[in-house]
């Protein structure tokens, strides 16, 4: 007794394996998380340096370049980004995938070590960490009331971060929009230069007078005191009687120089949800964390947790959240998966019209789809976009295996066999050979993707897993399960001829079936003009492959965008806001906006002429237009508003990727250079109205107060440059000079803010009239030795690859392949030696993409032949068998075509997918052939009696595909536009190739017949 024979004979152990693979399956379905995307976050890590004041060029040649440099060193990094802002500094370093995140820490945490000491002194430590501070919040929420900012930032600080940031997932909750409470003292300028004070003063009486110090303990005998020494002042009214100097046994005090009082910090941040003001906190994942259990966990605490605590007239909202947007498209998928496995098994019946049949069929797919979830499970896979698609492909593909055996093993019964249990060990031992080749053509085509780097090798490796281990788990169920139920449930058939439906059925059979006998039969007798066509069709797809666009990710109806609003450099945030209320009176005209969540300064780093208006929208169903049809319209509007450039786009598919889907850089290592050209190279991309709106992220023109200080009248007056310098610091940017806390308080301490009184500190004449301190307490004023000079300098200076760089980012009217065209023949003409184009972001990984898949499909013909000839023995049959594939390609090139889809990654893992899958069919008609002629026939016998013999499985093999993959091909919501190519093209390519594989397989056979045997 054989493998085969056991399974058959012993059914109920066919059953047992295929039901413990379905328990483990849902036991495993428990533990896999939902995800948009797999995990394709490279591990980065950030350098987050501060220098309070110090200006963007500082920042660059003192801090980031030492630290580029020294981390540049390491081994595995992909990509080098910097950004030097007004008193901080931010190094991203991107390592490769394969980089271990721990282990790229610890390098980088070494490296900042060394230089250390190579730093200024006045800038702080740098800080290490694995989180991206520009990487996208998987969830926004709005605290608003009836109460001051200040107690709304107080309670977003202390009750929901805290309840939030230890949360299993969450990397840092950052809070927004509000404004920390402060203790402020402004100086009187006037009257400290009367009583002959200056700044340096009061600094000097904090640190004398305002103090906590340990103190130890006081032991006498069996008794041991703590001594607490909290020397501070705890009330607004005690700091105003501080001590600042003794003037003729009279004590001149802080109300006397200053006005104190207990307010809030600078304006710098603004948030608002619908037109109200409140306080915005972010909540960022660590890489690898599951989004939705993290957003879902967030909800309960604040359910549960944080709402029932907070005071009455204040309310904490989700403003937004990464959750819905990927349960949309799980959901969606879950939901084509549903209609797939319906239409999949109306097929297996319309072609059967045996219900025994047809469920025995259908079992294929819960196993099959039990088999792949168990490797999801133990791989550490999500449900995303990719897995869900690979699912959804299953079911057309694992039923393949099982049409092939029952349809084999009902043909048996048609020959005269009545015994069931000999039926299906001969109609199964009949079609083993067929089944192995089929299933391991589309197995191999993966086989290199283990191969693939970067965040194509991500995509396939998830979607290839699922598919392989399924089709994996499909044969062993088509040659142990299928097998024994056929001999347990499928038995001859009665004559159906009493059911009306059943005739006209049957007779649509026969009509189909001498049809093809005719086609074949026209094919064979004109075989030139059959192959001709068939290369002239063939020819086509490379004329179908020019018309279609490349992108990396296809834009999608999310129900959701972003606007960026960019003011002129040096803007107020009174300005700033005065150009969000506008945005915002715009967005509210439109019926199908349904909040808008507007942020200024929000994030770290955030200038505040940068403003984000996240923009939610009614479901599609209750919209007259598109999410692509409103955002034109309203672009078109914002452009109403006058004094700001205002940008739509998509939200990043991927955390730190931009919204823009085209993002480039000019680098060089001229920063004013790298300015001119990209003045002249935005200038030139003006002329491709294709190219949108472009927006340049280098500006040079942000107002600044340079200082030239005449050292030597300095130096003879006894005052150094240090003095001068923290005495501008202090007075005009302000400082924080102390901690305070109330007793009894609420636990936390708050900042002394130290400046001269905003009404006198507005312009240089006022820094000029600032006092020094001079020798023997003489004072000198500040205009006698600076000269101050108004100028303008960059906003931030930003690097790439360790070069200066100028950020260019658009949302095209065309396709992002075109674009990196116009804009590298753009530069081309502009560019001098030493300066180039790097791309980033999607465009970045599409020029990536492309030669991945190409290598990939030629690998994957490349194994796919050698499995075909080692089934065949023979070196000539697997070309006949391959015919299949450039057949295919032309009907995926041509669907994604006439759907108006372009080239992506969806669509290329499609028509990668195409290279392995419709190898079934001319395996399945040239292994019967082979069969007749072993017995005998000639070739044209051999052919003309299996080709109309297969024409049966392989028209269910292949609508099964068709018609599981058409929900997804056709379907609406969140995640279509991303999915539905692959299915686009799947379908494409399956149609053309059966179609044409039926005739012009046999004709080759019968032009090559004589030569096969070798």
């Amino acid at each position: 007794m054989n493998l085969l024979e056991l399974f058959v004979r012993q059914r109920v152990l066919a059953y047992m394996i295929s039901a413990a693979i379905i328990l483990f399956g849902i036991i495993g379905l428990q533990g896999i998380g939902l995800d948009r995307n797999p995990n394709v976050e490279p591990p980065v890590i950030v350098v987050n340096t501060l220098n309070p004041g110090a200006t963007p060029e500082v920042m660059d040649s003192s801090v980031t370049s030492i630290l580029e440099s020294a981390i540049n060193s390491i081994a595995g990094i992909e990509e080098i980004q910097s950004n030097s802002r007004p008193g901080s500094s931010s190094v991203m370093i991107e390592f490769d995938l394969r980089k271990n995140a721990d282990i790229a820490f610890n390098e980088v945490q070494a490296k900042v070590n060394q230089v250390m000491n190579d730093l200024p002194q006045e800038s702080e430590i740098p800080v290490v960490a694995k989180v991206d501070p520009n990487a996208q919040a998987v969830a926004w929420l709005m605290l608003k009331g009836d109460r001051p900012l200040a107690e709304l930032n107080q309670i977003a600080r202390i009750q929901v971060k805290k309840a939030l940031e230890n949360i299993s997932g969450v990397g840092e909750v950052v809070v927004g929009g509000g404004r920390e409470r402060k203790i402020r003292v402004d100086l009187n300028l006037s009257r400290l230069a009367a009583l002959g004070l200056t700044a340096q003063d009061v600094i000097t009486a904090f640190s004398r007078e305002h103090i906590q110090i340990p103190g130890g303990f006081l032991v006498g005998g069996n008794l041991e005191k703590l001594l607490h020494l909290d020397l501070e002042f705890h009330t607004v009214a005690e700091l105003e009687e501080l001590v600042v100097v003794w003037r003729q046994q009279v004590p001149v005090k802080l109300r006397d120089v200053a006005q104190v009082s207990d307010a809030l910090d600078d304006k710098r941040s603004l948030a608002r949800f619908n037109g109200e003001e409140g306080v915005a906190i972010a909540i960022r994942k660590v890489q690898g964390s599951n989004t939705v259990q993290i957003v879902r966990e967030i909800e309960r605490r604040l359910e549960q947790t944080i709402a029932p605590t907070l005071p009455d007239g204040i309310e904490l909202i989700v403003a937004a959240n990464e959750a819905g947007v990927i349960e949309g498209i799980v959901d969606g998928l879950n939901a084509h998966i549903i209609e797939g496995t319906l239409l999949a098994a109306f097929v297996v019946w319309l072609f059967l019209l045996n219900l025994p049949a047809t469920v025995i069929i259908a079992t294929a797919i819960p196993v099959s789809l039990a088999g792949a979830v168990i490797v999801m499970f133990f791989g550490g896979f999500t449900f995303n976009m990719l897995t869900m698609s690979g699912l959804l492909l299953l079911i057309g593909v694992v039923v393949d295996d099982a049409i092939v055996v029952l349809e084999n093993v009902h043909r048996q019964y048609e020959a005269g066999q009545t015994d069931p249990i000999q039926a299906a060990i001969d109609g199964t031992r009949g079609v083993v050979a067929a089944v192995f080749a089929a299933s391991l053509t589309l197995v191999c085509i993966f086989a290199t993707v283990i191969f693939m780097d970067g965040m194509i090798g991500v995509f396939m490796r998830s979607f290839a897993v699922v598919v392989t281990v399924g089709v994996i788990t499909s044969l062993i169920v088509s040659l142990t399960l299928t097998p024994a139920l056929c001999a347990r449930f499928l038995k001859p058939e009665k004559n159906n001829d009493t059911n009306p439906l059943h005739r006209i059925i049957n007779r649509g059979h026969a009509l189909l079936e001498n049809s093809y006998r005719r086609m074949l039969d026209g094919s064979l007798r004109h075989r030139g003009m059959t192959l001709i066509g068939t290369t002239l069709v063939v020819a086509s797809s490379g004329w179908f492959m020019t018309q279609l666009g490349t992108e990396f990710f296809p834009e999608d109806e999310e129900s959701r965008f972003l606007v960026t609003l960019n003011t002129p450099l040096g803007s107020s945030i009174d300005y700033m806001e005065d150009k969000v209320a506008r945005a915002e009176s715009i967005l509210r005209k439109y019926p199908e906006v349904l909040h808008v969540l507007s942020t200024v300064g929000a994030q770290r780093g955030d200038e505040i002429t940068n403003a984000s208006l996240k923009v939610a929208l009614v479901p599609p169903r209750d919209r007259e237009l598109s999410q692509m049809q409103l955002m034109p319209i309203i672009r078109e509007a914002m452009q109403e508003i006058p004094g700001v450039d205002a940008y739509l786009g998509m939200y990043p598919m991927f955390e730190g990727m931009g919204g823009s889907p085209f993002e480039a850089y000019i680098t060089g290592p001229d920063l004013y250079e790298v300015a001119r050209l990209s003045e002249l190279m935005q200038e030139k991309l003006q002329e491709y109205p294709e190219m949108g709106k472009v927006r340049l992220e280098l500006k040079l023109d942000r107002p600044q107060l340079s200082f030239s200080v005449d050292r030597n009248r300095s130096q003879a007056l006894g005052i150094s440059t240090q003095q001068i310098g923290d005495t501008v610091r202090v007075l005009a940017g302000g400082a924080d000079i102390a901690k305070y806390n109330e007793l009894p308080g609420d636990g936390e301490r708050y900042d002394v803010r130290l400046a001269a009184n905003r009404d006198t500190m507005i312009g240089a004449r006022d820094l000029e009239n600032v006092y020094l301190r001079g020798p023997e307490n003489s004072l000198v004023q500040m205009s006698s030795v600076v000269t101050m000079e108004e100028k303008l300098g960059p906003a931030q200076v930003q690097r790439l690859a360790l070069n200066f760089s100028a950020g260019f980012f658009a949302t095209p009217n065309t396709d992002i392949g075109s674009a990196v065209s116009i804009f590298r023949s753009s530069a081309g003409d502009i560019l001098p030696p030493g300066y180039q184009v790097l791309l980033v972001g999607q465009a970045k990984e599409m020029e990536k993409t492309g030669g991945a898949v190409l290598l990939l499909i030629i690998t994957g013909l490349i194994m796919v032949y050698m499995v075909l000839a080692s089934q065949f023995n023979s070196f000539l049959q697997p070309v006949l068998v391959m015919l299949a594939q450039p057949l295919a390609i032309v009907g995926g090139f041509m669907a994604l075509w006439i759907a108006g889809n372009t080239l992506n990654l969806f669509s290329m893992i499609g028509m990668v997918l195409l290279v392995g899958l419709v190898s079934k069919n001319s395996i399945l008609l040239v292994d019967l052939i082979n069969q007749f002629r072993a017995r005998g026939m000639s070739d044209a016998e051999a052919i003309r009696q299996a080709c109309p013999q297969r024409m049966r499985p392989v028209l269910m093999t292949s609508l099964t595909i068709v018609l599981a993959m058409l929900p997804a091909a056709i379907g609406v919501g969140e995640g279509s536009g991303q999915y539905g190519p692959l299915a686009v093209a799947v379908i494409g390519g399956v149609i053309s190739s059966t179609l044409l594989t039926l005739l012009v397989v046999p004709v080759a056979y019968s032009l090559l017949g004589r030569w096969l045997t070798r």
